[in-house]
């Protein structure tokens, strides 16, 4: 028979001091506290289930008490009572929980926002703005905070379907792109298992791209006539300055709005656009003629001591936002059917390969667009800039004649 085990008292447990080694006072049913060398004292369950010993921590004393031991001793039991396995219940719960937090710091939110800050340095700013305007708008609401791995088809094609209704569909294929690109990274760095974007054919929902045409003006006497409108352009000087640089170079609007001083190297005469606010991730040189030169040194009077050549109207610390220069344009009397400030890129490009003697490869490479591969490209940025720089001029005497000229 068995000799009945005395219960622990809590007088009893205060009192116990640490010794060279580790004991046990036990309380009965299997609970017992060990006391470690170091005075620390432990609640502990013994208990035998399928023929085999297991021990399991119940709590520390005095943040469990006595009490307290005695009611997880209780509730264990019953589980063991039932064939349970407590110790393997705490490592599975445990097990779950490191799992639903892994999940928790690989939602979809932290993965988009931790692969956009990483490849900052290698895509422009604009593109980088944008890619992340539109994930707020229009994609973490409905799978941000979703666990990555848990995303299914059905979860992105909410996404498209909502912004196809609003009739965005430019904007919904750049979108699905950014979110393509985000699952993408997250499997090579181990974030998730698989791209669900792989399922979606982007042409059943989006239909075929289009290719986008800037409106633009290309007759002499069109491109006389808003010359002039800026001339007389009576708002912001600063944004009517913008518009005349932007037509003599050519840049993208974005481009012109973040100008900063420490670009412009007025002695050779060149503007050196950083590659991260190139939509080709490359470095461009602008060539200045003595035209662009006048604005700027026009402009250095108002801006000359901040960063940027042409800021925002509220304040000198912001570029000018990319309103300013679309409203300056409807302001002129043109819709956007009829001109936007991207049209001036067109307008060179068509004009140039019309009337100028200047190589295609020439006239692209200025406009920053690809030509050829990559070598060639690498090897046409070194090779055309005479070209450009004579290209520029002639553009830059042409815009001028036009005004001169009487019709």
């Amino acid at each position: 028979m068995a000799r009945a085990t005395t219960p622990l008292t809590a007088k009893e447990i205060q009192s116990a001091k640490p010794r060279d080694k580790e004991y046990k006072l036990f309380d009965g049913g299997g609970l017992y506290l060990a006391i470690t060398p170091n005075g620390g004292k432990w609640w502990r369950l013994k208990y035998r289930l399928n023929n085999k010993e297991h021990r399991l921590s119940v709590g520390v004393y005095p943040a469990t008490s006595l009490q307290e031991a005695r009611k997880s001793r209780e509730l264990l039991k019953e589980q063991i009572a039932k064939g349970i396995n407590p110790s393997n219940e705490r490592k599975d719960k445990k097990e779950a929980e490191s799992i639903q937090e892994i999940k928790d710091l690989n939602t979809f939110e932290k993965v988009a926002r931790e692969r956009l800050s990483k490849v900052q340095n290698e895509i422009s700013v604009a593109h980088h703005n944008r890619t992340l305007n539109a994930f707020v708008n229009d994609c973490f609401h409905i799978i941000g905070f979703m666990p990555i791995d848990e995303i299914e088809p059905k979860h992105i094609l909410v996404i498209l379907h909502t912004m196809a209704d609003r009739d965005v569909k430019e904007s919904a294929r750049k979108l699905f792109y950014a979110i393509s690109k985000t699952f993408k990274w997250a499997v090579a760095n181990g974030k998730a298992k698989r791209n669900p974007a792989n399922d979606i054919l982007l042409e059943e929902i989006l239909g075929k791209k289009s290719k986008k045409h800037y409106p633009t003006i290309i007759d002499d006497k069109g491109i006389k006539s808003l010359l002039l409108s800026i001339d007389s352009y009576t708002g912001e000087h600063t944004t009517k300055q913008a518009l005349k640089m932007l037509s003599h170079v050519f840049v993208r609007p974005y481009n012109i709005r973040h100008a900063e001083w420490d670009e412009i190297n007025f002695k050779n005469k060149q503007w050196s656009i950083p590659s991260n606010k190139m939509k080709t991730k490359e470095e461009l040189i602008v060539p200045l003629t003595d035209t662009v030169i006048d604005i700027l040194k026009d402009m250095r009077e108002y801006t000359g001591n901040g960063k940027y050549i042409f800021h925002s109207p509220r304040g000198k610390t912001s570029p000018m936002s990319e309103n300013t220069l679309l409203g300056a344009i409807r302001r002129l009397g043109y819709t956007k059917d009829e001109f936007v400030p991207h049209g001036f890129r067109a307008m060179l490009s068509t004009v140039a390969h019309e009337k100028s003697n200047f190589k295609h490869e020439v006239i692209e490479t200025q406009l920053a667009h690809s030509v050829g591969n990559s070598v060639s490209q690498a090897y046409n940025r070194a090779q055309y800039l005479d070209e450009r720089v004579e290209l520029m001029q002639w553009w830059s005497d042409y815009l001028d004649n036009l005004l001169l000229e009487n019709y």
